[in-house]
């Protein structure tokens, strides 16, 4: 039986994650800060209806014991899907703590909140669980990035959001390379503009579309797709 772990699991594209790996019958170890909260309240009913194979574990990005105890607790477990989706735009709504992001007004600690949410946690992850997707039948370690990261298609003036969206991509790069005698293959998506709570107006993709969208291509990479980065409708994005 394969097994997905998925990060920020309970809302938004994690939430859909789980909902479509648990419906096709993979083992779901799905990750979030409060699994007994009302913010998991859904992913609990999608794990109630899953006949045992999804696993709720509590973890929190910004605390790395959390992550360190979740990968003792599984230990020799092969996963073949690590998918790193957990991140944060910064306080929300967005619209009212622009300026927190803006040149000029940046404030600081939302930067350093931001970035060891989306740049150093997914790296985290990849140490804590290497061994298990090595273990593995696909052995792929997925990380959600984003094309604001990008040096040659975006400009957008979000200093925190946008560099730890670069940092992760570049991140994502150089674990490909260093993981590339042992088979795994690592590779960072955007996920397109997608209609959840991190957005400022102007999405146009469903959740459900783009996760179907990286789910088939997930399916089909192999180690020629190692580092690079793509779009959740397969285009590779120039970063």
């Amino acid at each position: 039986m394969l097994t997905v772990l998925i990060t920020g699991a309970n809302r938004g594209i994690g939430l859909e994650f789980a909902k479509q790996y648990a419906k096709d019958g993979w083992t779901v170890i799905a990750c979030c800060r409060d699994p007994e909260g009302e913010s998991a309240e859904d992913l609990r009913a999608i794990a109630d209806g899953a006949d045992g194979r999804v696993h709720l574990e509590k973890m929190d990005m910004l605390d790395h014991s959390s992550i360190d105890a979740v990968a003792a607790q599984y230990k020799g477990k092969p996963i073949d899907i690590l998918l790193n989706n957990a991140g944060i735009i910064g306080p929300v709504p967005i619209q009212d703590h622009l300026d927190a992001q803006h040149f000029g007004t940046i404030d600081y600690d939302v930067w350093d909140t931001v970035i060891r949410t989306n740049t150093f946690a997914p790296v985290k992850m990849a140490e804590a669980f290497v061994e298990n997707v090595e273990a593995s039948e696909q052995k792929k370690i997925i990380t959600l990035s984003s094309t604001v990261g990008s040096l040659q298609e975006d400009k957008t003036a979000a200093f925190c959001y946008c560099t730890s969206k670069t940092a992760v991509t570049k991140a994502v790069q150089l674990i490909s390379e260093v993981l590339r005698d042992k088979g795994v293959i690592a590779m960072a998506f955007c996920p397109g503009y997608v209609k959840t709570r991190m957005g400022v107006g102007g999405a146009t993709v469903e959740i459900p579309d783009s996760v179907s969208g990286m789910r088939g291509l997930i399916d089909t990479f192999t180690m020629d797709d190692t580092g690079t980065f793509r779009r959740f409708n397969g285009d590779t994005v120039a970063w």
